[in-house]
């Protein structure tokens, strides 16, 4: 009996130590799976957050792109449209311009906030610190997913509506010369010389690469001072003697026969010592440059007796001498430079025969230009 005791404690304590044995390694193994667990899923939380961050990089780089491209187009835009201008613009082509950019601007309230894609990583230790921080990365980059999403979709947005701006706006400004030629046919009394600044201004406004604004805002001025001329030689003409509008009949007469030179007007009861009783006195002088100017200068009387052949006849002979700014050529090869007898030839050439007027009977004692120099003329139109 005694031996099977001696023989059987050792196995029982043996046994027992190897059930602790296995007991202890349980308490081991767990905490080490549980770690290795949780490593493996701050890792891929990791790379999540990697692939995450890099997909905002690049959504805020392609928005950064369109950003800038908008946002020089939103500052053409304002600069071809101030408001000291848009009396002088095509009011349509600017309704487009500020529709497009009210567009663009609208889209810009779906930018997201800021956000960083954090560069720095947390460096966790425990089992508790990796899970925490995988959580920490997970939500990180659900955050940065839905900054991409709604870059992503502004960009777009932006990236669809900018060419139309753009577009617009060089609209506007390819405008401007035509718009210059509106203003100028609305202000046909104003100086020439206001008129051809405002020409200056108008394709420097169409065509500058830089300084879009002052150039804009300039032309606006120019057409402001082509107003202001405009009231201004109107009050001159409104002499208080009830010729005003017969003044302005033969101004417009001599325009449409001119064949587009700028003619500044001056009246007065005296020219060339003409112009009492049924005398009437004309004087012209011209320039060659900018397509050619003058200023005919006529006495009252010449309005007075409007449109009487013999006036309208003289008229016709200064207006001649209006178009030699155009025809320079013709006046020296053609006429060897003597400009009263051009002037007569041409206003014979436009119809215009009453030797009274015309020049025949004053310059040259009733003796008309000969036929050949007359038909001379009618290559000056």
């Amino acid at each position: 009996m005694s031996a099977r005791r001696g023989r059987w404690i050792p196995w029982a304590v043996t046994g027992g130590i190897v059930l602790a044995g296995g007991a202890a390694a349980a308490f081991v193994v767990f905490p080490a799976l549980e770690h290795r667990s949780a490593e493996d899923r701050y890792a891929e939380a990791q790379a999540a957050w990697q692939e995450a961050r890099e997909g905002l990089q690049a959504e805020q780089t392609g928005w950064d792109a369109a950003d800038a491209r908008a946002q020089d187009a939103l500052t053409v835009a304002a600069a071809v449209t101030p408001d000291a201008a848009l009396p002088y613009l095509d009011a349509d082509l600017v309704t487009e311009v500020k529709g497009a950019a009210s567009d663009i601007e609208a889209a810009y309230d779906d930018v997201p906030d800021p956000v960083v894609a954090h560069l720095a990583l947390p460096n966790p230790q425990t089992t508790d610190e990796l899970i925490d921080a995988a959580d920490e990365l997970d939500a990180l980059a659900g955050e940065y997913e839905r900054a991409a999403g709604q870059y992503d979709d502004v960009e777009a947005r932006v990236a669809e509506l900018t060419p139309g701006l753009e577009s617009a706006a060089e609209a506007v400004r390819a405008s401007i010369p035509d718009a210059a030629a509106a203003v100028e046919e609305a202000n046909i009394s104003s100086t020439a010389q206001s008129r051809i600044r405002l020409h200056y201004a108008a394709d420097a406004a169409a065509t500058s690469d830089d300084s879009v604004e002052y150039y804009v805002t300039a032309y606006a001025e120019a057409a402001q001072a082509v107003e202001q001329s405009q009231a201004d030689e109107m009050a001159e003409k409104d002499q208080g003697d009830g010729l005003i509008d017969a003044r302005l009949e033969v101004e417009e007469f001599v325009r449409s026969i001119t064949g587009g030179v700028r003619v500044d007007f001056d009246w007065a009861p005296i020219v060339n010592g003409l112009g009492d009783g049924d005398s009437a006195g004309g004087r012209v002088t011209w320039q060659y440059l900018d397509g050619g100017s003058a200023t005919m200068e006529l006495s009252n009387s010449v309005a007075a007796n409007w449109p009487d052949s013999r006036y309208e006849s003289l008229v016709a002979h200064e207006s001649g001498h209006v178009i030699t700014a155009k025809c320079q050529d013709m006046l020296v090869d053609t006429f060897e430079g003597d400009a009263e007898l051009m002037a007569t030839a041409w206003a014979i050439g436009m119809g215009y025969t009453d030797s009274w007027g015309n020049g025949v009977n004053f310059y040259y004692d009733g003796v008309a230009p000969t036929q050949d120099l007359v038909d001379a003329t009618t290559g000056c139109r």
